[in-house]
């Protein structure tokens, strides 16, 4: 979808998994490189909101809001993505969801009305991976300098985002993300197994 940016958030600390989750290795490829392949040929452009490097796509960093988390990444995104021409939207993945849906954006844009979109499989909420018009750019900035809660979540609940259920069988992929160094071993066990 032409009017769709993309932005993938690598600039946590990952703290349980002990190193720097983006650029660590799954098949012989970095995480976020992972992500990269599957998001990319659903946007058409693509930036990166922390210090990793990916192909052509452009390096954001927090500015003001540096050490406010994922927020503040999407703050960047949506104020680089405003300056595209004909950009509209922003949807976001994390680096440690190297199985991303391929059919993200599609699941995300069946019915769009201006405001923030997410997915919900099997009940739970996929916060990092979701739909935003540039148009909230303000109202995030203002929830970024209130400082009360600065998760995802609460800035869909905020923004009234509008939930789309989506079956686990829909899914081009999924939403398996990396959180420890035994998550990855286990993926890299499970897909070794499925290739044979």
């Amino acid at each position: 979808m032409k009017s769709v940016a993309g932005l993938v958030y690598a600039g946590g600390e990952s703290s349980r998994f002990g190193a720097d989750k983006a650029t660590a290795l799954l098949q012989g490829q970095r995480l976020i490189d992972h992500v990269n392949a599957r998001l990319e040929p659903q946007v058409c452009a693509l930036a990166v909101a922390g210090p990793v490097t990916l192909n052509d796509a452009a390096c954001l960093d927090d500015g003001a809001h540096s050490g406010k988390g994922p927020l503040a990444g999407l703050f960047a995104g949506l104020t680089w993505a405003a300056n595209l021409p004909d950009v509209t939207w922003l949807v976001t993945a994390p680096c440690d969801v190297p199985l991303l849906p391929k059919n993200l954006v599609a699941l995300l844009t069946h019915n769009t009305n201006n405001i923030p979109m997410v997915l919900t499989v099997d009940g739970r909420w996929q916060t990092g991976c979701a739909l935003w018009p540039t148009s909230v750019r303000a109202a995030i900035e203002e929830i970024l300098i209130k400082e009360e809660d600065l998760s995802l979540h609460a800035a869909l609940k905020q923004l009234q985002a509008d939930i789309i259920e989506a079956r686990a069988d829909v899914l081009e992929g999924s939403f398996v993300n990396i959180n420890t160094q035994d998550d990855l071993t286990q993926l890299e066990q499970r897909l070794r197994h499925a290739n044979g």
